[in-house]
């Protein structure tokens, strides 16, 4: 889909609760929970008669125990499976008695013993059997590095925050419900189901959804001040004639099409793309210069398919192609060398025309694939003193395509692909000189605080991009106390562009980029039984280490979860020129996660994770350099500091 955001991520797979500002791709940061159905059956096993003697010692046993429990009404459970016991082995006396002398001794135990955990509701028969309500799992306790959660008195107002009232629900049997109702000391049922309320008024239940999709919530207080609150959502229209379906066309090609920039806040070739997608409105995977010549094949719907070479095709939205009256024909490359520049070293390729190409990494080297092309290539020139590239190499790997391999003296962090001057460029970036003893002194990074727009919400009404803004001023001061220089991408509370931002961090030579959010559930999520931790998301390989790092220190210092780290094609994270992550340090959503971060101190927490991850990542930096510099001088501090304006 081609809006505002088209450059910075892919399309919109699923209908769901706000995710972090990414959500839109096919995976969302939360895989989202198959809906449970939840089918209780009764089964009543009375007690034969004769058994009237032993009924009478359980019952003794039975009197010393806490009163009967919602699932057990008047204790006749306990009968019941000593009943089925006596009743399927009635002839054989020996062994019943056995069986009582274990089920007493059973039962004894329990006599004092940890109180069970709480029974699930019993469902309520009727003439009409409808679909029984889920069984409310209470919101966890805050745990040890979690501050607890602060008393509110305030008036009794329930507030569903999600659904919202209108809301589109993309699922019609359970999902997760949230919100407050301003008085931590309230009792609340959901369609008469209870739900667990917070000292601070929260809440946060899984429940069916309703076939009218109407939640009346009910809030009292033990004054007896009762409020109620009534939420509606919706269900996807049903019915009504189908879609057409799309037909691939086929007529009018192939023809030669030229690729247009798709990057709107691109002010320089340096940034600017064409997307291109293995399948019809798939995920962004390829990332073209413009202005490149490439033959369509086909059109289906608003996708264009277009030709890399005669083995891969891809697609390209149809606004990312405009008639050519150019030739499409094979690319030559007739010449290649390495030269060294202020903070880089330039591997370039002559060519003819622009070419469709694609960049893969490995640990220590980077390979630029041209499609379309054919190479003839008899001396590639390298500078004495390159710090970064070791050798490059080619291949030609089939009758119209060719792979460069550029072998590098250290792991790759960061590159940017240029056409300059009748010439392909891969400019390859050279690892920054640290102190190991400072790592951070000198380096510069660049804080993101996720969104606005968008954002996901809490259930007392905290909106994403209000925690992560405190969240990435306390980065900020910590970094720049450590000697760092510090690129604040949101400093303020207005919306900044979501694909403005890795372009200002590219613009100003940073060094490493972190983008600050809290995580969400996607619609029919049960927030009971996933993760609800600390995760962190990193798209190309030589982001890897850093988000490697930057998750230890969350986990370390806010003391959630390990979710993990993940690759995902987000928008922050497709930048090239540094390594790039986002932190899904918390969940929002979670009532406790909330609270925590209201507070000065679990935002700190929050930011000292990301500073000793990138730590470790510098320091790490160093150690390879010195491990791995074969005798190579170490590059002079100016061209660590050289900005990179091509």
């Amino acid at each position: 889909m081609i809006d505002a955001m088209s450059i910075t991520r892919a399309p919109a797979a699923m209908i769901g609760f706000p995710q972090s500002m990414q959500k839109r791709d096919s995976l969302s940061f939360s895989r989202p929970q198959n809906p449970q159905r939840f089918t209780p059956i009764l089964v009543e096993v009375p007690a034969p008669a004769w058994t009237l003697a032993y009924n009478r010692i359980v019952e003794g046993v039975a009197a010393r125990r806490d009163p009967p429990s919602v699932g057990e009404p008047g204790g006749t459970s306990n009968r019941g499976v000593i009943g089925v016991i006596l009743r399927v082995m009635p002839k054989r006396p020996a062994l019943v008695r056995v069986a009582l002398v274990a089920a007493v001794s059973v039962l004894s135990a329990c006599v004092g013993g940890p109180a069970a955990p709480a029974p699930l509701p019993v469902p309520v028969r009727s003439a009409e059997p409808a679909p029984p309500a889920a069984p409310v799992a209470p919101a966890p306790a805050p745990g040890p590095s979690l501050p607890p959660f602060p008393k509110v008195t305030g008036s009794l107002v329930p507030d569903m925050v999600y659904p919202a009232e209108g809301y589109l629900l993309a699922v019609r049997e359970s999902t997760f419900v949230f919100g407050n109702v301003g008085n931590g000391d309230a009792t609340l049922t959901i369609n008469g189901a209870p739900v667990t309320v917070n000292p601070n008024g929260s809440f946060m239940a899984f429940l069916p959804v309703p076939t009218d999709t109407a939640y009346t919530l009910r809030a009292s207080l033990p004054t007896g001040e009762t409020a109620i609150a009534v939420r509606r959502g919706r269900f996807p229209a049903r019915g009504g004639a189908p879609r057409p379906a799309a037909t691939l066309d086929t007529t009018g090609y192939p023809r030669a099409m030229t690729l247009v920039n798709t990057n709107e806040f691109a002010e320089s070739d340096t940034d600017k793309v064409t997307i291109a997608r293995p399948t019809p409105g798939g995920t962004y995977k390829y990332f073209l210069l413009p202005g490149t010549v490439v033959e369509a094949t086909a059109r289906l719907g608003r996708s264009v398919r277009i030709r890399l070479d005669g083995q891969l095709d891809a697609w390209v939205d149809d606004a990312a192609v405009t008639s050519s009256e150019s030739e499409v024909r094979v690319r030559r490359i007739s010449a290649a060398r390495a030269a060294v520049g202020p903070g880089y070293t330039d591997v370039v390729l002559s060519m003819d025309a622009r070419a469709p190409i694609a960049v893969d990494q490995s640990n220590d080297r980077l390979s630029l694939t041209v499609y379309n092309a054919r190479a003839n290539l008899d001396i590639i020139r390298f500078d004495t003193n390159d710090p970064t590239v070791k050798l490059v190499r080619y291949e030609q790997v089939s009758n119209d395509r060719v792979r460069v391999d550029v072998d590098l003296r250290h792991q790759p962090v960061g590159y940017l692909v240029l056409w300059r001057a009748g010439s392909l460029v891969l400019r390859v970036r050279h690892a920054p000189a640290v102190d190991a003893a400072a790592p951070l002194k000198g380096r510069v990074i660049a804080v993101d605080a996720g969104h606005p727009p968008g954002g996901a919400m809490g259930p007392t009404r905290l909106r994403e991009s209000e925690a992560t803004l405190p969240i990435a001023q306390q980065l900020r001061d910590l970094l720049a106390a450590r000697g760092a220089r510090v690129i604040m991408l949101r400093g303020t509370a207005d919306a900044v562009a979501l694909g403005a931002r890795p372009i200002r961090a590219r613009q100003e030579n940073a060094e490493a980029f972190v983008s600050i959010h809290l995580n969400a559930f996607a619609d029919g999520a049960n927030p009971f039984a996933i993760a609800r931790g600390s995760g962190t998301f990193f798209f190309h390989p030589q982001s890897e280490p850093l988000a490697r790092a930057v998750q230890a220190g969350l986990v370390r210092n806010m003391g959630l979860r390990d979710e993990g780290i993940w690759f995902n094609n987000l928008a922050v994270a497709r930048a090239t020129w540094f390594p790039s992550v986002l932190a899904e340090g918390a969940w929002v959503v979670m009532p406790e996660q909330e609270a925590a971060l209201r507070t000065t101190e679990f935002q700190r927490a929050y930011a000292m994770g990301i500073v000793e991850g990138l730590e470790a990542y510098f320091e790490r930096m160093a150690q390879s350099r010195t491990e791995k510099d074969g005798g190579v001088q170490t590059e002079r501090a100016t061209r660590t500091g050289a900005e990179v304006r091509p």
